[in-house]
């Protein structure tokens, strides 16, 4: 700690009682420097004024700094998105080649989410012990390696096995870019940048197909061979759906790490210097005139430096401490309601639009047909080649299409995005959630009865669309606990919705060989069940 600094005329000095309940952290980069603009910060002595953090923000202000960071914390983001959903734009593509089935694709698509939900936890500790930079810097280089390592995967279990790494990985993005995005943001900006940064992950839903669209179906025109093995298309997708993460990477290397997470841990210079930079980087003026002396924690941000303390000390025990109290009343019910709509939603949105690709890429070949037909006789077909029927060929040809429209439905995620946004305090968190799930939930059951292409693909877009509402789910629960459970119950709901997505992807894997009608039925379903348990809802 820096030496107590003098008290201002006509200050009485507080009792040691006082200055050890603060624990405020307070640095001066320079004592004996006055400020270039005068006495403004002063005391009239030369004595330097003592900012809170948020107040310090304030005086950087917003510019160039912040530009970079929300492009590189989007990226965080959409990484995420790229690296758990782009498995379902390769699968067809590469069925002839690893000889996958219908389980087997139903593994790969939910490998990434399963390491992404085993992981949570452990990436928010360290977050919290390591640091937001060093966290992000360590999960995208890790993920970059994996994902570049699966494209040479010459068996379906190596790809599975090295998708779920990458999950495990690409999950310290998850759980650090919101976090760091928000301490270099004042009280007044952030919820607007977090918004921001939300949106790239629906931009990811966009980039993954039309980059697909792009690559994919270039296989009949180029053949690459790579350390003896055919390096197809569906290989070089892969690899550059990862190199967002080159771009990242080289934007961490970059950006310093949260001024709020280095004043927790007392590292009190190296924060007016990281403040003076964003300072010149924003204002355009030398790092010598910024007008901050003497920094510290805002009051509440204090009493986080404490539990900090705390969960530094306890370790892996404070999370089971955190952890324990949302499984027992009267927490136990906010949790089970808010983990079932999470579940639900990713379940219905992310496990069937895994196999979105898939499947248009038989429904393009029969569009005068209802979709659970085609279906039935795309499984008819694998049969009868995995018999060694005279139609059996290799390559399966792929329609561009199937592209196109997953780049619409895309589209429709990410207006679905902004028009929450617009609605949500018009109509109501609970009556948006509920309405959507509702209108959801209709469509997917409404797939069974129509033969019209287009309205199917209409029906199934609004269907996988309930995606949008995990942002809401989120801001309803945020109201159902607690101050000092909500991050860990938070974690607790989204990861339990990232086990969803497996567990629907898997689910549908099985439905699709047993009975396709029932992917609609019991899917379709689950939306309206989540429905009814979103109108018993009640805060805290």
């Amino acid at each position: 700690m820096s030496a107590p600094v003098e008290q201002r005329n006509g200050e009485s000095a507080p009792a040691p009682a006082d200055r050890d309940s603060r624990k405020v952290a307070e640095i001066m980069l320079d004592p004996t420097q006055v400020d270039s603009n005068g006495n403004a910060n002063g005391n009239g002595l030369g004595q330097p004024r003592t900012h809170t953090y948020s107040e310090a923000l304030e005086i950087v202000g917003e510019g160039w700094f912040h530009t970079v960071l929300l492009f590189v914390t989007g990226l965080c983001l959409m990484s995420v998105v790229n690296e758990t959903i782009n498995v379902g734009f390769i699968i067809s593509a590469a069925e002839c080649d690893l000889g996958l089935t219908f389980a087997d694709k139903g593994l790969v698509n939910g490998a990434a989410f399963l390491g992404v939900v085993l992981s949570s936890y452990v990436w928010g500790f360290l977050s919290d012990t390591w640091g937001r930079r060093k966290v992000l810097l360590l999960a995208s280089t890790s993920t970059l390696v994996l994902s570049v390592l699966s494209t040479f995967s010459p068996h379906v279990w190596v790809l599975i096995g090295t998708r779920f790494l990458v999950g495990v990985c690409v999950s310290g993005n998850a759980a650090t870019s919101y976090a760091y995005l928000a301490e270099f943001h004042g009280e007044a900006s952030r919820a607007k940048v977090i918004a921001w940064a939300a949106m790239f992950m629906a931009i990811g839903l966009i980039f993954l197909p039309t980059l697909a669209w792009l690559i994919i179906p270039l296989e009949d025109r180029f053949e690459l061979r790579l350390f003896g093995m055919r390096y197809a298309m569906w290989r070089i997708y892969l690899l550059v759906c990862s190199l967002e993460l080159t771009l990242i990477i080289g934007g961490l290397s970059w950006l310093p790490e949260s001024g709020k997470f280095l004043l927790t841990r007392g590292q009190q210079e190296k924060v007016l210097h990281i403040l003076a930079n964003i300072y010149r980087l924003n204002q355009g003026k030398p790092e010598h005139t910024f007008p901050v002396k003497i920094v510290r924690l805002d009051a509440m941000d204090s009493s986080y430096a404490e539990d900090f303390q705390r969960r530094s000390a306890l370790g892996l025990r404070y999370m089971w401490e955190q952890t324990v109290p949302l499984f027992r009343p009267p927490l136990l019910r906010h949790t089970l309601k808010a983990s079932i709509l999470m579940f639900g939603l990713f379940a219905a949105s992310s496990g069937l639009f895994l196999w979105v690709p898939d499947i248009l890429n038989t429904y393009l070949q029969h569009e005068d047909m209802k979709l659970c037909d085609v279906i039935e006789l795309m499984h008819a077909n694998k049969t009868r080649i995995g018999k060694g029927g005279s139609d059996a060929h290799c390559p399966i040809p792929i329609n561009a299409n199937i592209f196109m429209i997953t780049s619409a439905m895309g589209v429709i995620f990410l207006a679905c995005y902004v028009l929450n946004g617009f609605i949500i305090n018009l109509v109501g968190k609970k009556v948006l959630l509920n309405s959507w799930y509702v209108v959801c939930g209709i469509c997917g059951v409404g797939v069974l009865w129509t033969s019209d292409f287009y309205l199917t693909l209409i029906l199934i877009a609004a269907f996988v669309s309930s995606g949008c509402l995990g942002g809401v789910v989120s801001a309803i629960s945020v109201d159902l606990f607690p101050t000092n459970y909500r991050a860990m119950a938070l974690c607790l709901i989204l990861m339990t919705g990232r086990l969803g997505a497996m567990a629907g992807s898997n689910a549908i894997a099985f439905l699709l060989t047993y009975d396709c009608d029932l992917i609609f039925i019991l899917f379709g379903g689950l939306l309206l069940v989540c429905a009814l348990i979103g109108a018993t809802l009640t805060e805290t």
